[in-house]
């Protein structure tokens, strides 16, 4: 749902398969560091990361040496800067955008478009850092090796690296990269596909669909959590308009689903990188499983009130795409 670590780990080339080398992880970071603090002086300076944490050190060691929801966060970096440097690494080479004037690629590498809406901008770092702490099969994207045919950038500075990151951060619109559901709500409905009753109007524009079950003897303490801070907190998030959850039993897999209504596309964008969303969905990540995430244009489940006829309705029936759509505390009926 937010930047939390997820428990399945999603890769960058799909759909992951987690291989974390404790000594592959910290030295190029260490390399990194020290790149960047051998760089001339003359770097811009960058804001303050967005996530911060105070917390006392015995109450760190307690927790396990990190906070509840912990993860990498990079400084904030500049999307424009970031775009150059993608072009000039070459990354377009193996890796497509999506409405992006890059040459066509010619190697190996999954598709980023919308890539910033399935991970955290922590994520997007180790993966240029270190492309081997999360190995992903995938056409061409493993070697004979068994590592990841992904280069590593040992010159990028940090500065550089967070300009990175905050480009391919931002690649929220379009269809999903590879290994990720796009959604049917992402415009026009695929050719072929059935006529549906339209969905009720609604001031939301973004809607973020998660899927996942609840850790086994967690559900009343979830439930307790969401009713006393987790509801209020989230659609106090400037355009955060709804919260609704669902159990869905027609299918094998997870079976809670939770859509998150957001105003527009900036207001999606700004609840996954600000510091409140990060808290709110290390939380929510918390209390649940393995879980996948859709992002969608219109509501991607609805109620057609044309064709539903709950105990005790009048006879009369309403126009499609009349019924409830509730949002969060506040549904909007007929």
């Amino acid at each position: 749902m937010s930047q939390a670590i997820h428990q399945a780990r999603e890769g960058i080339n799909g759909c992951a398969h987690k291989e974390v080398r404790l000594r592959e992880f910290l030295l190029p970071t260490i390399a990194t560091l020290a790149a960047m603090l051998a760089a001339p002086g003359d770097a811009p300076a960058q804001p303050p990361t967005p996530r911060s944490v105070r917390i006392a050190m015995d109450t760190l060691h307690q927790l396990g040496g990190v906070p509840p929801g912990w993860m990498l966060s990079p400084p904030a970096g500049e999307v424009a800067r970031g775009r150059k440097l993608y072009r000039r690494l070459g990354c377009y080479t193996c890796h497509a955008v999506g409405g992006e004037s890059f040459p066509a690629p010619t190697g190996p590498g999954p598709e980023l478009t919308g890539m910033g809406a399935h991970h955290p901008p922590g994520y997007f770092a180790e993966a240029v850092f270190n492309p081997n702490a999360v190995i992903v099969d995938g056409p061409g994207w493993v070697g004979p090796d068994g590592r990841s045919t992904m280069p590593s950038y040992p010159d990028v500075t940090l500065a550089e690296l967070a300009d990175l990151v905050a480009y391919v951060q931002s690649l929220t619109a379009g269809d999903a990269h590879h290994g990720h559901g796009g959604g049917h709500g992402e415009g026009a409905p695929p050719a072929g596909e059935a006529e549906l009753p339209p969905p009720p109007a609604t001031a939301a524009t973004r809607f973020l669909l998660q899927t996942y079950d609840v850790q086994p003897g967690r559900l009343a303490e979830f439930e307790q959590w969401f009713a006393r801070a987790g509801r209020a907190e989230i659609l106090a998030q400037p355009g955060v308009l709804g919260i609704e959850t669902w159990v869905d039993r027609s299918r094998p897999g997870p079976r809670l689903l939770t859509v998150i209504s957001f105003a527009d596309e900036a207001a999606f964008v700004a609840f996954n990188a600000s510091h409140a969303g990060t808290e709110i969905g290390g939380r929510f990540d918390s209390f649940i499983g393995p879980h996948g995430h859709e992002v969608f244009q219109q509501p991607p489940l609805y109620r057609v009130e044309s064709l539903s006829a709950p105990p005790g309705s009048p006879s009369e029936p309403r126009p499609s795409g009349s019924g409830w759509y509730r949002t969060g505390t506040e549904p909007t009926a007929p």
